[in-house]
């Protein structure tokens, strides 16, 4: 049987309720939009999105990300930006960045994707961009005033350390979905 399967990095509590807040403020500012809000225990960065995979690959993932945890240490990391994908001009996404002084969620991701087409898991066509993803416009056409506001805002930095890779599996529900970790795997460098 598949499983809908994605690799990620988990933020802190602190980091959570500090974005949970963010969402909150947006989501009470701009309540006559149809947006999708990001519920705070969902909350993550995603390394590598895999969608339905069978438990052979499942394995294989498993060992990918195996490898890439020891490769590397426990690091720091800051969310403390805003954007919005793909631009802003047709902005279907609502994110915050992150800052990531030594590029280790770019080198984990570089170093997962290689690890994982070695295992036969086809490659990314997109760039990594690391980011939280925090809200999806359903009325992209009626949603300016919210990306502007976004966009503008200041979200107060919030750091957290980073010491451990998460492989997720995300069930579909009725009207949204749970993820439910499947293996944590330490960093180890």
């Amino acid at each position: 049987m598949e499983k809908r399967i994605f690799v990620a990095i988990d933020i802190s509590e602190e980091a959570r309720r500090k974005v949970a807040d963010y969402i909150e403020n947006l989501r009470g500012e701009f309540s006559n939009l149809r947006v999708g809000w990001e519920k705070a225990e969902k909350l993550h960065l995603t390394v590598k999105f895999l969608g339905d995979i069978d438990s052979n690959e499942l394995q294989n993932l498993t060992e990918a990300v195996e490898k890439t945890a020891r490769q590397f240490s426990n690091f720091n990391l800051q969310i403390s930006q805003t954007g919005v994908f793909p631009s802003k001009r047709n902005a279907r996404i609502l994110w915050l960045g992150v800052d990531d002084e030594h590029e280790s969620l770019q080198k984990i991701n570089d170093f997962l994707q290689t690890e994982c087409e070695q295992r036969g898991f086809v490659k990314e066509n997109r760039n990594f961009k690391a980011h939280l993803t925090i809200g999806r416009l359903r009325e992209p056409n009626k949603s300016k005033e919210l990306i502007d506001s976004h966009l503008n805002k200041t979200f107060a930095a919030v750091e957290f350390d980073v010491s451990e890779i998460v492989i997720y599996e995300s069930q579909l529900q009725k009207s949204s979905s749970i993820y439910i970790k499947y293996k944590n795997l330490n960093l180890q460098g």
